[in-house]
């Protein structure tokens, strides 16, 4: 006999209300614990073990559907009032759905309170200087290269505007899935300021030393040297700043363009 369950999932990151949010983001950080201390071929394996569990936690959760009894090939699960036993290749089949859940947001998505403070807004269109902006993009560098939640924690600092915030794992994961977003927003944004120099167009981390020269090469390319603007400038929306450095690095490469280099 066919047995029909009808379910409705999030499409997206965006998708998401702030209750899936917070259980996608308590879901990722408790199955990335467990699964560090389990044996995996690979690093490829882990990552898609990992990803699996993941969505197969929030299929059910978000469907309403029951787990009674798990098996090698399938579920026995209460969903409707009923008793139906799912086999693995439907489960697998309904996770094609969730698929989105392994990668990273394309915008902004963001808890709204953390530890009894509130956000900025998801797409940074206020309550961010470029000061700021700065400060959240040294920690993010330095958390790629090092992993060290603390420069997250820092960054919630900032984007929560409390200091000494205390963000769980979950809070402080949804700081990198935040800021994640975040850029690649900008970068479809501002196409021409930010580019990708990773493999398969992903962001390479840097050395500090090199990231302390971008940063005064953006402070000098908008006071355009002048000293006496660094403080103005710092404090610039740092969407406004964004955009004209867009503008800049967009006339410097029609120069490169039209005249060569020189």
């Amino acid at each position: 006999m066919d047995i029909t369950i009808d379910i409705s999932l999030p499409k997206s990151w965006t998708d998401l209300t702030q209750q899936q949010l917070r259980f996608l983001l308590a879901v990722i950080a408790s199955v990335n614990r467990i699964n560090r201390n389990v044996p995996f071929r690979s690093q490829d394996d882990y990552a898609a073990q990992t990803a699996a569990q993941v969505a197969t936690i929030c299929l059910f959760k978000w469907s309403g559907i029951t787990v009674i009894c798990p098996s090698t090939d399938g579920y026995l699960v209460k969903a409707d009032n009923r008793e139906v036993y799912l086999p693995t290749q439907i489960i697998t089949a309904a996770l094609v759905h969730l698929s989105w859940t392994k990668q990273l947001p394309q915008f902004p998505v963001r808890l709204d309170t953390v530890d009894g403070a509130k956000a900025i807004p998801a797409d940074i269109s206020s309550g961010l200087s470029f000061d700021a902006w700065l400060a959240c993009e040294t920690f993010w560098q330095q958390y790629q290269a090092s992993q060290n939640p603390e420069l997250l924690r820092q960054m919630a600092e900032i984007l929560y505007n409390k200091e000494g915030i205390r963000p769980g794992p979950a809070a402080t994961l949804g700081v990198f899935y935040w800021w994640a977003g975040v850029k690649n927003m900008v970068s479809a944004m501002f196409p021409n300021f930010f580019r990708s120099i990773g493999p398969e167009g992903t962001p390479e981390p840097i050395a500090y030393d090199t990231m302390r020269h971008n940063i005064d090469t953006q402070i000098r390319a908008l006071t355009k040297g002048d000293i006496t603007k660094e403080s103005e400038i710092l404090a610039l929306n740092a969407l406004r700043a964004l955009t004209e450095l867009d503008a800049q690095a967009r006339e410097y490469d029609e120069l490169q363009k039209k005249y060569g280099t020189t």
